[in-house]
């Protein structure tokens, strides 16, 4: 089965809900938290690849206050509720494979991005952080399924974190893979140049 009627017929069964991108609760709420660490978003221009039903728009809105958010996705029922429930944002029906962002932004994300087994997962993946990459003025952030799952789904694709991050590394040193908040998952982040972090304070006398 395609990605398209994978999820076509998730949503035909479960309607605008997590289970319509085969997502728990909690999963869809670790990895957000952690999309969310990439940056400070207030103000910035972010675009969202694989946006599904644009409940990262919200969840970022609730953190960062106001910013510019362009959803992308490629099934119109998935834009269509997106569009009614967050009339705030900009939701696009377009496939990231197959057409290039327009334009730059700040921020790029992706969170579950060609989750689906196609066959040709892996150079899709290396051949979208390059376009996630070119899209982004500051950071990139992407989330994906890990080799080293606890446990696999039938249907679902799941990357080798080392070969993920070689080819974060052919386009940045400032490279960052995040390993360590669920036991099937892993996020990748690309910055342009080094992420500063506020000094440490010396300990109390």
């Amino acid at each position: 089965m395609t990605a398209r009627g994978f999820f076509q017929e998730r949503f035909r069964r479960h309607g605008a809900t997590r289970d319509a991108l085969e997502w728990s609760a909690r999963g869809q709420r670790v990895r957000f938290e952690v999309i969310a660490e990439l940056a400070d978003f207030h103000g910035k221009r972010v675009l969202d690849l694989g946006c599904g039903l644009g409940d990262l728009y919200p969840f970022l809105r609730q953190r960062a206050g106001e910013f510019d958010y362009t959803g992308w996705d490629f099934l119109e029922e998935f834009v269509a509720h997106a569009r009614q429930a967050h009339p705030g944002a900009r939701f696009e029906v377009r496939d990231a494979l197959q057409e290039v962002p327009e334009g730059r932004y700040d921020l790029v994300v992706a969170s579950g991005l060609h989750s689906v087994e196609s066959g040709t997962n892996d150079a899709d993946m290396e051949y979208l952080l390059r376009r996630l990459w070119d899209a982004a003025g500051e950071a990139v952030a992407v989330n994906m399924l890990s080799i080293h799952a606890d446990r696999r789904d039938e249907g679902l694709h799941y990357y080798d974190p080392d070969r993920m991050l070689r080819a974060a590394f052919g386009l940045t040193r400032f490279s960052v893979l995040r390993h360590d908040y669920m036991p099937h998952d892993f996020t990748l982040y690309l910055y342009r140049r080094p992420r500063e972090f506020a000094p440490v304070p010396p300990p109390a006398p």
